[in-house]
């Protein structure tokens, strides 16, 4: 099995993962949509480089899995893992189909994920895979795009990356490239709008309820002020939802 995104590790423990936003607005909000995770057993689907899985173990989780169809990315974050032990595990998996995690997490986090699906019936599988790693009564938290993202010109560009659209008036499964500098090197994704009615509809067919979009947050003290703009219309935000 090989990813895009095999040689894209490093970039992302050097850079990516770094990037003030994430580390102040993204990951802070991921946690409030989990209700936090303090004894808790965490799958993080989607892991790439294992930032969040090592996140969520250091605020408490009981276990934590990491899965990636990307073997770059996951022999990265084992190492990440060997260096600094924090008790996370990792395996190469593809997150549509997760058959082998069934019923076996009370959080399952998904980080840009959602994203990445190109169709409705991707959208479904994406949702319906988290679905069937969760116990009954475990929460589904996405970071996905934002369906009111900024669609001006560089208005992303002080936060170190840039978002571009062929049409300001964004429709479902339209495609949106994500391109960005860390340190020396350049980066670029295509991810695909979803509507809030999209992802709704999605989680409503692989059976979660409950169904709550929160709000970005920022973590930086005395510094809210860097993110004004950025919260305005965030790139990326949280939806969650429970198993019932």
């Amino acid at each position: 099995m090989t990813s895009p995104f095999d040689g894209m590790a490093a970039l992302h423990e050097r850079g990516i993962d770094e990037l003030p936003f994430r580390r102040h607005v993204e990951m802070p909000s991921v946690l409030a949509a989990a209700d936090g995770v303090e004894g808790r057993r965490v799958l993080d689907l989607g892991c790439g480089s294992g930032h969040y899985a090592r996140f969520f173990a250091r605020n408490g989780a009981a276990r934590v899995l990491g899965v990636d169809r990307s073997p770059g990315m996951i022999a990265h974050a084992r190492h990440r893992e060997e260096v600094e032990p924090l008790g996370v595990s990792y395996r190469v998996l593809d997150t549509a189909t997760t058959d082998a995690l069934d019923g076996a997490f009370d959080v399952t986090v998904a980080v840009y994920a959602l994203s990445c699906a190109p169709t409705p019936a991707a959208l479904t599988r994406l949702c319906a895979a988290a679905r069937d790693t969760l116990a009954p009564g475990g929460r589904f938290v996405a970071a996905t795009l934002n369906p009111d993202l900024a669609t001006v010109p560089h208005y992303y560009r002080p936060y170190g990356f840039d978002l571009t659209v062929a049409d300001a008036h964004l429709r479902d499964g339209d495609p949106v490239g994500l391109h960005g500098r860390a340190e020396e090197e350049t980066f670029q994704v295509t991810a695909y709008y979803w509507s809030r009615e999209a992802h709704e509809r999605a989680l409503t067919e692989a059976g979660f309820t409950g169904i709550a979009w929160q709000l970005p947050r920022t973590a930086a003290e005395g510094s809210a002020s860097l993110f004004t703009r950025y919260l305005a219309a965030p790139h990326v935000v949280a939806v969650s939802a429970r198993v019932p």
